[in-house]
């Protein structure tokens, strides 16, 4: 009898120590950080005229969580000056992007009517330890 009291509790003990194992995701002591810097081009009849850059005010920035890329699983607005973070992170692998916007001259150079914008992900992926901060530096977004 004592011995199968022993064998439950030594596989209930093994069972929860593996089940407890945390992935990535919220709920932990680390961070990551970084600034957006907004680099937008100035067009004069399909062609570049000039360009500006200035602090991504309000831009949004997503990370996933984990490799699998498929999902958004949070976004954080930049504040006035063009930074972010995304707090309580898990160890683990992130990838955190925006999106750039890329002009494209159609073939009809005279009305413009078959130009047209696409979306295109800058990412960085970043690996995580326990109850660190990273950061992972400027993301420039195109404009």
């Amino acid at each position: 009898m004592h011995k199968r009291i022993l064998y439950l509790l030594f596989f209930w003990g093994t069972f929860s120590l593996v089940s407890c194992k945390k992935i990535e995701g919220e709920g932990g002591g680390s961070s990551i950080s970084g600034d957006v810097l907004v680099w937008k081009r100035l067009y004069v009849q399909s062609n570049i005229a000039d360009s500006v850059s200035y602090p991504g005010a309000q831009e949004d920035v997503y990370i996933t969580y984990g490799s699998d890329d498929a999902y958004i699983d949070d976004k954080v607005e930049c504040s006035y000056d063009g930074s972010f973070t995304f707090r309580y992170l898990q160890p683990g692998t992130y990838t955190v992007f925006g999106y750039s916007e890329i002009f494209h001259k159609g073939s009809n150079i005279a009305n413009n009517d078959d130009d047209y914008y696409t979306l295109e992900v800058v990412k960085q992926t970043v690996d995580l330890g326990n109850k660190e901060n990273k950061d992972i530096g400027t993301i420039t977004l195109i404009r």
